[in-house]
């Protein structure tokens, strides 16, 4: 996909933490520290989320357990999902937008299940894995992109994301009361509900409009207010404004309407907000291979750009 980045920077900083500490932990779990301990015994016993009356929690653990997974399958999953359905919300928010929701989620999850798997009598064991933060991005995900169809195992049905997250959203609450397993169904209804609440805050409660007319613009960031073109989180987009191909986190402000007149040398022509959300508009509803040669010339600047100005 020229142009377009697969690996926006904080999807590949979440997939290389995650995979570079699965990757240490199998390749130099057996070794001991001075104090007798392995390295998997070390990360399980200060980095996992242990139950708070267990004596071993620490605080930081609400967060270093969405580094840590129990096995391949566990990791490959999360991590696919994660990719699967993050690269296209992040390249709408913007990374440290995207970055700050996923670290909420998650937070949301290690909440649920300290305060609620007691109740529930779902063990005592650390608990650890990305998936209560993942749940939150597909809640993003389906919100955003309800008509995008998904795959999902063992399936192998495209289903739309409307449909396909309320599903797995069911699934998780049948399981907290009836499942026998060893999965943290909390953590991961937690993370979903997180998601929801922070989207219905930052979009002024408003994240269920939708638009009347013509293909839904969801590619927009969550904010306190709502625009007058009645986008979902309330962007508020200049009318027939060119932007200097900073499509990840544009604001009305000053800094933009400096960049204002920038042209795209390659297409001879202004790039504006508006044609930008048209594009992935287009790609959210029929794919990026829909796209003509133009259309993704476009892309490739406005990433080129986006680049340049990291």
């Amino acid at each position: 996909m020229p142009g377009f980045s697969m690996f926006p920077p904080g999807i590949k900083f979440l997939l290389a933490a995650n995979v570079g500490v699965y990757l240490a932990e199998l390749l130099f779990g057996i070794f001991r520290f001075g104090n007798g301990l392995t390295l998997t015994d070390f990360l399980v016993e200060y980095c996992a989320l242990w139950p708070l009356g267990s004596g071993h929690f620490l605080p930081w653990q609400l967060l270093t357990y969405m580094f840590l997974h129990d096995g391949f399958w566990h990791i490959a999953f999360n991590m696919l999902m994660l990719y699967w359905v993050g690269v296209l919300v992040e390249q709408s928010w913007g990374t440290k937008r995207f970055l700050t929701y996923y670290f909420v989620c998650g937070l949301g999850g290690s909440a649920a299940h300290l305060l609620l798997s007691g109740f529930f009598q779902m063990g005592g064991g650390p608990m650890l894995g990305a998936s209560g933060a993942i749940f939150g991005v597909l809640v993003a995900f389906g919100v955003m992109f309800p008509d995008m169809r998904l795959f999902i195992f063992p399936l192998f049905i495209p289903i739309k994301a409307k449909i396909l997250v309320p599903i797995l959203i069911a699934v998780e609450i049948y399981s907290t009361y009836n499942a026998q397993d060893n999965v943290a169904h909390l953590a991961h209804l937690g993370g979903a509900v997180t998601g929801m609440l922070y989207l219905l805050l930052m979009s002024g409660g408003k994240i269920l409009a939708r638009r009347k007319a013509g293909v839904q613009s969801q590619w927009s960031e969550p904010r306190a207010s709502v625009a007058k073109d009645g986008g979902l989180f309330g962007r508020k987009r200049a009318s027939g404004g060119a932007v200097d191909a900073e499509y990840r986190d544009i604001d009305a402000t000053s800094h933009e309407a400096s960049n204002a007149n920038a042209q795209n040398v390659r297409q001879g022509k202004t790039i504006t907000q508006e044609e930008i959300d048209r594009i992935l508009d287009k790609i959210a509803a029929t794919g990026y291979q829909n796209l003509t040669e133009e259309e993704r010339d476009i892309l490739f600047e406005a990433s080129r750009r986006m680049e340049e100005k990291r």
